[in-house]
C-alpha cells in the first residue's frame, strides 16, 4: 500500500468507529399519545408523506392504484390512530400492517398477511428505499430521486456506485480520454453481462467498445428521468436470465407521486484542468429538471416532463508507454538483442539478465468537449382504481467532441544495458508527432407503453410494449509528421521511415514510468525535420434497432399462496459498418509541396511528459485538412478494401422466453420458486475475405445459431423478529456474448508495421452461472440498517478476448499481425462478501449532533477463470476482468432545516483489466483509485436552494499497469478536479 492511501484508511475507520457508536442506542419511540394534525384533502401518495412527517413513521402503498385515491382532510388534537382513520375514510385503503415505525397500507379487508402473495413491491410515496429492500423477496439495493441528486455525482451511472457490490468504468479505449465515467460492473462481473431496463423494458444502444443492448451505456441516461434505481443482485424467473451479477432497473417518475410539482437544478463548473492543452478554459454547465401534473376532474390524467443538459469540458496530459497491446515493453537481453518479439514469451522475460526496455514512448494530450442533453415525457391514464395505463417516450444525445494529441518515440538498434536494471541505452530511433479528431455522437430514441389491469381483486394482468434505436457514430481524422521519411509511388503500403542515432535515447524508468533522453534533443525540436508521414480518415457506425414485448399474469389464491406466469419477446437488429481511408505523400516534390511540421502547428505548445527538454508540437488539424482537399494531387490513396469489406456485419437476434413461478408466505416465512425457459435465434451476415489462385474476392456470408437454455430459480426469506432478516437464495443465470464478438466482424490495424486484426467468433457459448446468495439483514430503527451478505457464482463458458502472434497477407504483403479473438474459458468463478451500515441521522444525540448521520460499505471479492494459452498451455487467471478486488463507500452526512452536507469517500481497487493470450507478463491491471467528493447544499426558503460540489477533490487519476509484477505502467491518465456552484427551484405548481 502506498503511503498516500493511509489517510483514506483513517477516514474509513472514524466514520466505522461513530457508526458502531450509533448502532449500539435504540431509536425513540414513532409515536406520540396525541398531537395537532393539519393535513388539507389531496391524494393519498401525498397524503401518506404529511402523515407520516407528522407521527415519524413511514407509510407504503401496496397498490400503484391507490396512490391517486382523494384522501380526506384531517385537522385539530387528536391520536394517531383517529387521525389515520379520518384521513382513509372511505378511500377502500386498510392498515395491512404495522411494523414499528412502518404502516403499510392496501386496498381490502383486515387480517391479509404481511405482504399479499408474490406481489413484487411498490415503492412507497416515500419512496423510503430502505424500506423497499425490507420488504422485497429479492436482495437488492436502490436510490431514489433525491439519493441520487443530493450526492456529488453527474450522472446515474457516478451515483450507482456509491451502492455496495457496485463499480463503475471509465471509457476503456485507451485512444480516448477516462474523463467520463460511462458504465457499472455488478459484483465484479462485466456490465456487458448484466442487463439494464427503463419501467421493464429494454433500451437499444449503440457504442463502439461494449456492444449494444448489453452493454448499454448507463451515463446518457438523464437523473432527472429517474424516480428510483434499483439493482437486483438475485433474480427470479419473472427477470430475464441476462444478469450474471445482476440488473439495473430504473424507474421513471411518476405523477401520481410528486403531484403537480416542479424541481428544476441549474450549476456551473470549473474543471482545474481545463485549458492546459490547445483549448481555452472553458466553464462547464448543468441544467436539468422535472415538472409534473395531475389533472381532470377525478384527477385521473398525469403528466411528467424531465430534461437536461451538460456541457463538460476537461484536458488532461496522458502517458500510454505500453500501447494497448502492451507492445510498448520488450525485453532484451544480456547480448543487447530483444528476447523474442513485441508480443513476448514469458520465458523472454525471466531469462537471466533480461530487462524490460521502453521501446513506445508515447504521451497523449487531450481536449475534450462533451455535450449531452435529453427530452422525455410520460403521459399517464387511471380511469378507474383497476386500470391505468402509461405512454412514455424520450431522446437521448451526446456528442464527445475530442482532439488528441500525440508525442512517439520509436526506438531501433541495440539496447545497451545501464549502471541498474532500471536504466539503459538504445542507440537509434526516430520521432513522431501527430493529431487525431474524434468526434463521437451517440443518440437514443425509445417509446414505451404500459399497461396495469385488476382483473379481480385477486389477479392481475401488466403488459409492456416497448421500440427503440440507438446510433453511435465515430468519425476520426488522423495527421502524422515524422523523422527520417522515405516516400515510395510503389505498393500499398504506409510509407516508411528511417532510424537515426539522432533520435536514440538513454532511458531512466521510475515506479514504471519511463523518461527518455534523446541523443540530439536540439535536432528533436527542429520543425523542418518532420516530414508528412500519413492522412488517415476512419468512420464507425453503429445502429441498434429494439422491439420488446412483454406480459404478466399474477393470481393470489389465498391463504398465503400464489401463482405467476408470463412471456416476452424480443426482437433485435444490429448494422455495423467501418470505413478506413488512407493517403500517403508521393514521392518527389510533393512532401516539400506539402511541408514540414512547422506550416501546421497551433499557436500553443507544451512540454512532453516522458522526455524532458522536448517541446510538445501540437498538429493543427484544420491546416493538415485543407492541405489534404485542396491539393488532392499531392497524395496517393491506399487500398484499404480488407479493412473495409471485411468489418461489415448484420445481425438479428430474436429472443422467446416462457416464466411460471410460485410461492408461499406467512408472517415469518416466504418462499417462492420457478423457471424460466429461454430460446434465442440468431442470423448473422458479413462478408469474408476468399483468395484463389492469388485473387481475393469479398462474398457475403449468412450464419445461423440458436440456443435454449431451462433456469429455475428459489427464493427464501426468513423473518427472525419483524426487525432482522435472513435471505437464502438458488438461482441460474446467464451472459450473452456481446453482438461484436459473434458478429464475425474482422477490423485490421496498423501501426508502425505491426497489424492488428480483431476478429468475432460465431461458436461463442453464452456463459451461464449457478449462483448461490445468503444475506443478513437487521434494521435496527427507520433510517438504520445493518447488512451482510455472501454469494458464490459457479460460472461456465466464460468468454474472454485472447491476443496471439501471427502473420497476416493483405494486398498480397505478408506482414506481422496480432489476432485478437473472443474465446470461451473452460470454467470461472466468483465467491463475495458485502456488508453494509447506515445511519441516516444520530437522532439520540444533544443538539446538532442529532443531524449527522454515517454511511459505509464493502466489497470483497476474489474471481477466476481458466484461460487457454496460444502454446494450447492453460493457466488459472485470478480475477475476472474488470472485477476489483475490494470496493470501499463511505459517506459523512448532515442535515437540518436549511442546510444538507455529504462528504463521499469512494475507494475501488486493482482489477483485470486486458489478458493475453501469449504472455503472463503482457496482463495489464487497473491500479486501485480513491475518490473524495461533498456537496453542500443550503435551502433559502422552502423554494429555492444553492448548492455547491467540488468532484474528485484529491485530483486522483487511473494508472494501469503490466510486468510481470505489475511493475510496468501501461497507461497513466489523471482526471482532474471540478467545482460547482447552482441553485435548485422546487416551486409549489
Amino acid at each position: 500500500m502506498s503511503h498516500s492511501s493511509f489517510p483514506h484508511a483513517r477516514f474509513v475507520a472514524a466514520l466505522l468507529a461513530s457508526t458502531g457508536i450509533a448502532l449500539s442506542l435504540s431509536p425513540a419511540s414513532a409515536h406520540a399519545q396525541a398531537r395537532r394534525f393539519d393535513i388539507d384533502s389531496m391524494p393519498v401518495s401525498r397524503a401518506a408523506i404529511v402523515y407520516g412527517r407528522q407521527v415519524n413513521m413511514q407509510i407504503m402503498l401496496r397498490e400503484k392504484s391507490a396512490r391517486n385515491i382523494q384522501a380526506h382532510a384531517v385537522h385539530g388534537v387528536m391520536s394517531d390512530e383517529q387521525a389515520l382513520s379520518r384521513l382513509l375514510a372511505g378511500t377502500g385503503l386498510v392498515v395491512q400492517s404495522r411494523h414499528d415505525s412502518v404502516l403499510i397500507l392496501t386496498p381490502g379487508h383486515r387480517g391479509v398477511s404481511v405482504q399479499p402473495a408474490g406481489e413484487r413491491i411498490v415503492v412507497s410515496a416515500t419512496h423510503d428505499t430502505m424500506l423497499t429492500k425490507r420488504t422485497s423477496d429479492q436482495i437488492f439495493d436502490t436510490l431514489s430521486a433525491e439519493q441520487i441528486r443530493s450526492a456529488p455525482d453527474l450522472t446515474v451511472v457516478e451515483a450507482a456506485r456509491r451502492m455496495v457490490g457496485i463499480s463503475t468504468l471509465p471509457s476503456q479505449n485507451d485512444g480516448r480520454s477516462d474523463n467520463q465515467m460511462e458504465n457499472v460492473t455488478i459484483r465484479g462481473l462485466d456490465n456487458s453481462y448484466n442487463l439494464i431496463t427503463l419501467d421493464g423494458a429494454q433500451l437499444a444502444s449503440a457504442d463502439n467498445v461494449y456492444s449494444p443492448q448489453r452493454g448499454m451505456r448507463l451515463d446518457l441516461i438523464p437523473s432527472s428521468l429517474v424516480g428510483e434505481l434499483q439493482i437486483l443482485k438475485t433474480i427470479d424467473a419473472y427477470d430475464d436470465p441476462q444478469g450474471l451479477g445482476g440488473q439495473v432497473h430504473m424507474l421513471s417518475k411518476n405523477a401520481y407521486e410528486y403531484g403537480n410539482s416542479a424541481d428544476i437544478q441549474l450549476l456551473g463548473g470549473w474543471s482545474n484542468r481545463a485549458g492546459t492543452v490547445v483549448a481555452p478554459r472553458r466553464e462547464d454547465w448543468r441544467v436539468d429538471g422535472t415538472i409534473t401534473r395531475v389533472f381532470g376532474g377525478n384527477r385521473q390524467f398525469g403528466l411528467v416532463l424531465a430534461g437536461g443538459y451538460q456541457e463538460l469540458n476537461s484536458a488532461a496530459h496522458a502517458i500510454l508507454p505500453g500501447d494497448s497491446a502492451g507492445d510498448g515493453w520488450t525485453y532484451y537481453g544480456a547480448s543487447g538483442a530483444a528476447q523474442g518479439s513485441s508480443i513476448n514469451t514469458d520465458a523472454a522475460a525471466h531469462a537471466p539478465g533480461a530487462a524490460a526496455v521502453p521501446v513506445r514512448v508515447q504521451d497523449y494530450a487531450f481536449d475534450d468537449a462533451y455535450r449531452r442533453y435529453s427530452l422525455n415525457g410520460k403521459f399517464q391514464w387511471r380511469p378507474t382504481s383497476r386500470l391505468s395505463m402509461a405512454v412514455a417516450g424520450g431522446y437521448f444525445h451526446a456528442v464527445d467532441q475530442e482532439v488528441r494529441n500525440e508525442a512517439l518515440s520509436m526506438p531501433s538498434g541495440n539496447w545497451i544495458a545501464g549502471a541498474t536494471p532500471d536504466t539503459g541505452t538504445l542507440t537509434q530511433g526516430q520521432y513522431q508527432f501527430g493529431d487525431s479528431v474524434q468526434p463521437e455522437v451517440h443518440r437514443t430514441f425509445y417509446v414505451n407503453g404500459t399497461l396495469h389491469y385488476d382483473i379481480t381483486n385477486r389477479m392481475k394482468l401488466d403488459l409492456v410494449a416497448a421500440d427503440s434505436e440507438a446510433w453511435d457514430h465515430l468519425s476520426d481524422w488522423m495527421f502524422k509528421w515524422n523523422t527520417g521519411m522515405k516516400y515510395s509511388n510503389t505498393g500499398n503500403s504506409e510509407d516508411k521511415t528511417s532510424y537515426s542515432p539522432l533520435y536514440g535515447y538513454n532511458y531512466t524508468v521510475n515506479d514504471g514510468a519511463p523518461s527518455i533522453y534523446l541523443n540530439d534533443l536540439a535536432a528533436a525540436n527542429t520543425l523542418s525535420n518532420y516530414g508528412p508521414r500519413y492522412f488517415r480518415d476512419y468512420e464507425y457506425a453503429l445502429r441498434t434497432k429494439l422491439r420488446f414485448l412483454r406480459g404478466d399474469w399474477h393470481w393470489d389464491l389465498g391463504r398465503g399462496f400464489w401463482l405467476g406466469a408470463g412471456a416476452t419477446q424480443t426482437m433485435t437488429n444490429v448494422q455495423h459498418t467501418e470505413t478506413y481511408d488512407d493517403w500517403a505523400p508521393l514521392a518527389g516534390n510533393a512532401p516539400q509541396e506539402i511541408g514540414n511540421l512547422g506550416g501546421y502547428i497551433t499557436g500553443r505548445t507544451g512540454e512532453v511528459t516522458s522526455a524532458p527538454g522536448l517541446t510538445y508540437y501540437y498538429v493543427d488539424p484544420v491546416k493538415a485538412h485543407a492541405i489534404l482537399t485542396g491539393r488532392p494531387d499531392l497524395f496517393r490513396k491506399l487500398d484499404e478494401t480488407p479493412v473495409n469489406k471485411e468489418s461489415y456485419y448484420h445481425l438479428m437476434e430474436s429472443i422467446t422466453a416462457l416464466y411460471f413461478q410460485t410461492g408461499w408466505r406467512n408472517d415469518w416465512f416466504a418462499i417462492h420458486g420457478g423457471f424460466r425457459w429461454d430460446h434465442t435465434f440468431l442470423n448473422v451476415a458479413n462478408i469474408n475475405a476468399v483468395s484463389t489462385g492469388g485473387a481475393t474476392q469479398y462474398l457475403p456470408q449468412t450464419r445461423t445459431a440458436q440456443y435454449d437454455y431451462l433456469l429455475p430459480s428459489v427464493l427464501t426469506t426468513f423473518s427472525i423478529t419483524p426487525r432482522m432478516k435472513v435471505r437464502a437464495d438458488f438461482t441460474e443465470s446467464m451472459g450473452r456474448p456481446n453482438y461484436n464478438q459473434i458478429g464475425g466482424a474482422t477490423t485490421t490495424s496498423e501501426s508502425n508495421g505491426t497489424y492488428t486484426i480483431s476478429q468475432g467468433n460465431s461458436n461463442l457459448k453464452p456463459l451461464h452461472s449457478w449462483n448461490y446468495d445468503l444475506a443478513y439483514e437487521w434494521y435496527p430503527g427507520r433510517d438504520t440498517l445493518v447488512s451482510l451478505g455472501l454469494f458464490y457464482k459457479d460460472i461456465h463458458d466464460s468468454i474472454y478476448t485472447r491476443n496471439t502472434l501471427g502473420e497476416a497477407t493483405l494486398n498480397g504483403i505478408t506482414e506481422q499481425a496480432i489476432v485478437s479473438q473472443p474465446l470461451n474459458a473452460s470454467g470461472a468463478g466468483l465467491r463475495g462478501l458485502e456488508m453494509q451500515l447506515v445511519r441516516e441521522k444520530f437522532g439520540f444525540l444533544p443538539a446538532v449532533l442529532r443531524n449527522f448521520g454515517v454511511s459505509f460499505n464493502a466489497t470483497f471479492l476474489q474471481g477466476w477463470f481458466d484461460e487457454q494459452m496460444s502454446d494450447g498451455s492453460e493457466r488459472r487467471m485470478g480475477g475476472l476482468a474488470n472485477q476489483p478486488r475490494h470496493i470501499y463507500n463511505a459517506s459523512l452526512l448532515y442535515s437540518d432545516r436549511n442546510l444538507e452536507a455529504r462528504f463521499a469517500y469512494n475507494l475501488t481497487g486493482k482489477y483485470l483489466y486486458y489478458t493475453s493470450g501469449t504472455a503472463s507478463w503482457l496482463d495489464m491491471w487497473m491500479q486501485p483509485r480513491a475518490q473524495i467528493d461533498m456537496q453542500v447544499s443550503y435551502h433559502v426558503n422552502r423554494w429555492m436552494s444553492v448548492t455547491g460540489q467540488v468532484q474528485n477533490l484529491t485530483d486522483a487519476g487511473y494508472q494501469t499497469r503490466m510486468g510481470p509484477s505489475a511493475n510496468l505502467i501501461q497507461d497513466m491518465h489523471p482526471v482532474g478536479r471540478t467545482v460547482w456552484f447552482g441553485i435548485r427551484f422546487q416551486p409549489r405548481l
